[in-house]
């Protein structure tokens, strides 16, 4: 018997002694004008991000800032208060799935799913019954995320199609029209870039990513400014070519996600399509598969 079956045998019995009528709504309420739901949790290193799914429509997302000694409490009371402005109890949560690059807080999060949500959640790895198939050299390297982004990537548009994310590193991520991941290519992000930058030349500094109103700076701000968004947006596009010259594929679906990713189809030659909910909606499409 699965979880929803438990709870739907609880409240029918609860109910029995009820009036037909009375016993009729009290199922209406707690499985149909409030169903179950789905909470998928995506672990990055800099942010969490959050997401609350009624089957697969996204309702609504929250984000937190990651610390790697954070506690299940500091995960779980924000969830709790998050769920309750929008009026959904706890109990409506009937699983979970995350995703995780930070080890120290996967743990805090399944602790928090079972203590506050009721749930053990789904942890993507490349051992889960997945839409795509795998074909690297050690699945079991790839990253959750990554795997979150292609089935994303796969199942919303089809293939041959890649994955661009801009967080903490950039990450491209290429599946071929038969739903095959094929590998991918992964960069320092453009923040990670100047953060270091910044610490190992001392009269450097770190700076808002943002297009520029030129490429030439007229002093030290806007030149960093220039180098880390055209230095962002060529190194892409140059990735990309080099995508579809060694794959030869005339044309593939690019889509872009990440925190980083805002107003770059302006700029880029191959980025048309922004998703910036794209690996929490692969995390739901992984929850569907398993």
């Amino acid at each position: 018997m699965t979880v929803r079956q438990h709870r739907i045998s609880a409240t029918l019995d609860a109910t029995v002694k009820l009036s037909p009528a009375k016993t009729r709504m009290t199922y209406l309420k707690k499985f149909v004008i409030f169903p179950p739901m789905l909470i998928a949790i995506d672990i990055g290193n800099t942010n969490i991000k959050i997401g609350l799914f009624n089957k697969s429509a996204l309702k609504d997302t929250l984000r937190l800032a990651t610390r790697r000694d954070m506690t299940a409490d500091e995960l779980g009371i924000p969830i709790t208060d998050w769920l309750s402005r929008m009026k959904v109890a706890n109990e409506q949560i009937e699983s979970a799935i995350l995703c995780s690059v930070v080890p120290s807080v996967t743990e805090q999060a399944v602790e928090m799913c079972q203590r506050y949500l009721g749930c053990i959640p789904t942890i993507v790895s490349s051992e889960l019954k997945l839409p795509i198939k795998i074909a690297v050299d050690n699945p079991a390297q790839l990253g959750a995320d990554r795997i979150a982004n292609a089935v994303a990537g796969f199942t919303k548009f089809g293939g041959p199609v890649i994955v661009v994310d801009f967080g903490t590193a950039t990450k491209f991520e290429v599946v071929d029209q038969a739903g095959v991941y094929l590998g991918g290519v992964i960069c320092p992000g453009v923040e990670t870039s100047m953060a270091e930058l910044a610490k190992r030349a001392a009269k450097l500094f770190e700076i808002k990513i943002e297009p520029p109103a030129k490429v030439i700076g007229k002093n030290t701000v806007e030149a960093l400014k220039s180098g880390a968004f055209y230095g962002t947006i060529g190194q892409v596009d140059f990735i990309l070519d080099k995508i579809f010259a060694e794959t030869g594929w005339g044309k593939a679906t690019i889509v872009a996600t990440g925190g980083l990713v805002t107003g770059i189809e302006q700029y880029s030659r191959h980025i048309k399509l922004i998703e910036p909910n794209l690996t929490l909606s692969g995390l739901c499409e992984i929850s569907r598969a398993v």
